[in-house]
């Protein structure tokens, strides 16, 4: 199946504001690596994906190395990835503007291993055949073993990580498993969230 990933102004129908909105919240890292991709989830709504992803709780389900998110309040929650080889790292997240429905952005807060922001739209695909999710990140990863925690998840490619995410979501949202690197599944239909069971 076709990934549908790009980023094309083309297929991202978004307003003057929305971009503006978005560059907002990439700027707020300043020196970071930038890196934005969308990708059209077939057979959802907007409001359907956006309440998915708006529980951080659901993120681990497909975003890789993703072990852990707590919630601690409505606006913040704290990250945690691990990797294979023991590897973790820990931050605090906040969001810091919603449109209910429409769009997430958050950034990295407190003294946070790794310092990002970004933002997410949840857009009505043309003819009304899916959702168009189109995720820009801001991040600066600093030295030490999270370089090799940098390495390990995003590869020589800073972009690598955001695309092979929203692949994961497009799949996890559409099938109810995930692909793994051997080609099998992962992941169960059982295990997806109510509001996008199909």
């Amino acid at each position: 199946m076709a990934s549908n990933i790009t980023n094309s102004p083309a297929q991202q129908s978004t307003s003057k504001l929305k971009n503006k909105t978005s560059a907002k919240t990439a700027a707020k890292l300043h020196d970071g690596e930038r890196a934005r991709h969308s990708v059209t989830i077939n057979k959802t709504t907007p409001q359907q994906v956006y309440e998915f992803f708006r529980n951080f709780k659901n993120l681990p389900l497909f975003m890789k190395d993703l072990a852990s998110v707590e919630i601690k309040s409505p606006k913040l929650s704290h990250w945690t990835v691990q990797l294979e080889n023991g590897i973790t790292a820990q931050w605090d997240a906040e969001i810091i503007s919603e449109q209910l429905g429409e769009m997430i952005a958050w950034q990295s807060v407190g003294n946070s291993e790794v310092k990002q922001a970004g933002s997410v739209w949840f857009l009505q695909a043309p003819a009304n055949l899916g959702t168009i999710v189109r995720l820009s990140m801001n991040y600066t990863i600093p030295g030490g073993k999270i370089s090799e925690l940098a390495t390990r998840l995003m590869g020589e490619d800073p972009d690598s990580l955001i695309v092979t995410n929203l692949r994961r979501l497009k799949s996890y949202l559409e099938t109810g498993e995930i692909p793994t690197t051997k080609g099998q599944p992962s992941g169960r239909d059982e295990d997806l969230a109510p509001e996008l069971k199909h």
